[in-house]
C-alpha cells in the first residue's frame, strides 16, 4: 500500500475518515473507501503527469520546427523518451555549427550567401528530417547576418581581395620604412673590423 501511494506521490494525511466504532461492517467500509480514494488519486496523478509530457513534447517539437536549440532539460527529457529523434537532433546540431563555423570564416557577404546555399542545396530531398534542417540552418543563417561581424565584412569577393591586397602593400611598405631606418642608422665609416677588435679588447691602467 505505502508504495502505491508513493509511485503516486499521495500521503495518507491527504485521507479523512471517520470511524464511528470498530464494527467489522464499519472496517470493511473504511476499506473500500480507502481504496478508491487511491484508486481516484493515482488516476488523477496519471493524468497529470500525461499532461505535463504532452506540453513539453509540443515544446520541443515546436523548437525543432523553428530551428531552435534545445535546453539541457529538454535535450534529457528527448533522450529518455524519444531516443530515436534524439539522435536526429544531435545530427542536425552538428550541421548547425558545422554552417556557423563556415560563415564565420567568410570574407565577404557574397561568400557568406554562397555558403548558406551550398549549404541548403546539400540537403537530400529523400531525408526525412530535411524540415527541421533547413529550419535549423535559416535559424543559424538569420543569427549571423544580424551579427556585428557580418555587418563588418565587404559585399563582395571581390572588395575583399582588394582589402587583402592594399592591406598585404601597406604591410610591406611599413616592413620596408623600417628596414630603411634600420640601414640609415648604420654608418659604414665609423666601422671597420680592426675598431671592433679594439672596442673589445680590455682596458689595463697602469700605475704611475
Amino acid at each position: 500500500m505505502d508504495k502505491v501511494l508513493l509511485g503516486a506521490s499521495i500521503k495518507m494525511e491527504n485521507f479523512n475518515f471517520e470511524v464511528p466504532n470498530d464494527s467489522k461492517k464499519d472496517r470493511a467500509r473504511l476499506g473500500e473507501e480507502i481504496a478508491s480514494k487511491i484508486r481516484e488519486q493515482v488516476r488523477e496523478s496519471s493524468n497529470d503527469k500525461s499532461q505535463n509530457d504532452e506540453k513539453m513534447m509540443r515544446k520541443i517539437m515546436a523548437k525543432l520546427k523553428s530551428g531552435k536549440k534545445l535546453t539541457t532539460k529538454e535535450e534529457n527529457y528527448l533522450k529518455q523518451h524519444n531516443p530515436e529523434l534524439y539522435l536526429q537532433y544531435l545530427r542536425i546540431r552538428r550541421m548547425a555549427e558545422a554552417l556557423e563555423s563556415r560563415l564565420k570564416n567568410a570574407d565577404s557577404k557574397e561568400e557568406v550567401n554562397d555558403i548558406i546555399m551550398e549549404s541548403l542545396s546539400a540537403i537530400s530531398d529523400k531525408d526525412p528530417y530535411k524540415e527541421y534542417i533547413i529550419a535549423a540552418l535559416d535559424e543559424v543563417a538569420k543569427e549571423f547576418k544580424n551579427s556585428d561581424g557580418y555587418k563588418a565584412l565587404p559585399a563582395t569577393s571581390e572588395e575583399a581581395s582588394e582589402k587583402a591586397g592594399s592591406s598585404g602593400k601597406s604591410e610591406g611598405k611599413n616592413d620596408s620604412s623600417d628596414d630603411k631606418n634600420s640601414e640609415d642608422d648604420f654608418d659604414p665609416m665609423s666601422w671597420s673590423p680592426l675598431q671592433e677588435i679594439v672596442d673589445s679588447m680590455p682596458t689595463i691602467d697602469f700605475p704611475a
